[in-house]
């Protein structure tokens, strides 16, 4: 596993590693870098890169450092609604639908 750590404190650097590096993506099943995780998300990152990330550099410190406050949020900290309820609203949907064509 490569990390890059601070000489002197043996802390991680918030400087991520080179596109050459990869890791396994627990959502994709295949090896991916870091640039994928960055935008993936439709320009803002995976919710999981954070997690994913951790052990290598300070991705919390490089994240927060280059994408706005709003985006952060949007990207790890605000909770989609949960699946149950996405599922509700589509059955509702198909009802709605469903009446339309009779």
């Amino acid at each position: 596993m490569t990390t890059k750590k601070n000489k002197n404190t043996d802390t991680l650097l918030a400087d991520p590693p080179e596109e050459s590096f990869s890791i396994r993506c627990p959502r994709l099943g295949h090896q991916i870098n870091f640039p994928y995780c960055r935008s993936e998300n439709s320009g803002l990152p995976c919710f999981k890169t954070l997690d994913c990330w951790y052990n290598h550099f300070d991705v919390h410190a490089y994240l927060t450092d280059k994408l706005t406050k709003e985006d952060f949020k949007k990207a790890f900290l605000d909770k989609g609604k949960p699946k149950v309820f996405s599922l509700f609203d589509l059955i509702e949907q198909a009802k709605t639908r469903k009446g339309k064509q009779v």
